[in-house]
């Protein structure tokens, strides 16, 4: 008996808390009004890697790490973001996107796969890995700014490290072997535009959409980059709510390094599911 008035006083308080939450004095979503907004989500990705490395001079293999080096088409990871509203309307904004991915593979191979200088032959047993992470930090100004839209653009920097990495025994002539590891790695920050629409259509709702662009030429780094994200959020309480959104991040790099001639072409897409924080 105590037990079960224990539960439905427990159970009251919560509904009278929330519903004081919600009882909050804003028209349409607040992440529309308020200065700080945070998400912490995960996302569901489907993968596609496809890199090159060459010895000056020799072209080497564009390699599919998916299909030909059995690296998972499908991975979780984590996606977290952050913007301040600042100025006397709050129009301009300062904001950050983090996240990154690590995917491996084992697979013998069906051909020969020549990688950073060294030829994997046919029937050999290798092991790969892709690891990418970006941060970026983007500052922008809303032109349509009211109640319910939030229309602004801004420019930014998404600064990349990439690592990839194909290892196993390697054929030295007719009749030795031996175990060899090639890795190639980037890191470079690259300037992008973006613009981003958010939309409240009703209290607790909010409506989003953000497109970040890159196509320069910096040192030793040629690279074209799309990042978008579209969604649907929920407050479910004054401060904390729900999101649901499709992101969608394309990297097509050529580096001209003396460590690593190639390029790379990857593929990041899938739901994210976070929470939402702002105040």
């Amino acid at each position: 008996m105590k037990k079960r008035l224990f539960i439905l006083l427990s159970s009251a308080i919560l509904l009278a808390t929330s519903g004081a939450l919600l009882a909050q004095d804003y028209e349409y979503h607040p992440v529309l009004s308020d200065n700080f907004s945070a998400t912490l989500g995960a996302m569901r990705s489907s993968n596609s890697f496809k890199v090159e490395s060459d010895v000056i001079g020799e072209p080497g293999d564009d390699i599919d790490f998916n299909d030909s080096l059995d690296v998972s088409q499908h991975s979780t990871l984590f996606n977290g973001q952050l913007r301040w509203k600042f100025g006397k309307s709050k129009k301009w904004s300062l904001s950050g996107q983090y996240f990154s991915n690590s995917a491996k593979g084992e697979t013998v191979l069906t051909e020969d796969v020549e990688w950073d200088g060294l030829l994997f032959r046919e029937g050999s047993f290798v092991g790969s890995g892709v690891k990418l992470a970006v941060a970026r930090v983007f500052i922008g100004r809303s032109w349509i700014k009211n109640k319910q839209n939030d229309f602004g653009v801004g420019i930014g920097l998404h600064n990349l490290d990439m690592d990839t990495y194909l290892e196993g025994e390697i054929k030295i002539n007719d009749e030795t072997t031996e175990f060899q590891r090639g890795e190639v790695s980037a890191s470079q920050p690259l300037p992008n535009i973006g613009a981003w629409y958010n939309f409240s259509p009703a209290r607790n709702w909010l409506l989003h959409v953000r497109v970040d662009w890159i196509s320069a030429n910096i040192g030793d780094y040629d690279g074209t980059l799309w990042n978008t994200s579209v969604g649907v959020g929920y407050q479910a309480w004054r401060h904390v709510g729900f999101d649901l959104s499709w992101q969608y991040f394309n990297l097509n790099l050529k580096v001209d390094k003396d460590d690593w001639n190639g390029e790379a072409d990857m593929t990041y897409s899938g739901p994210v599911l976070a929470m939402t924080f702002n105040w």
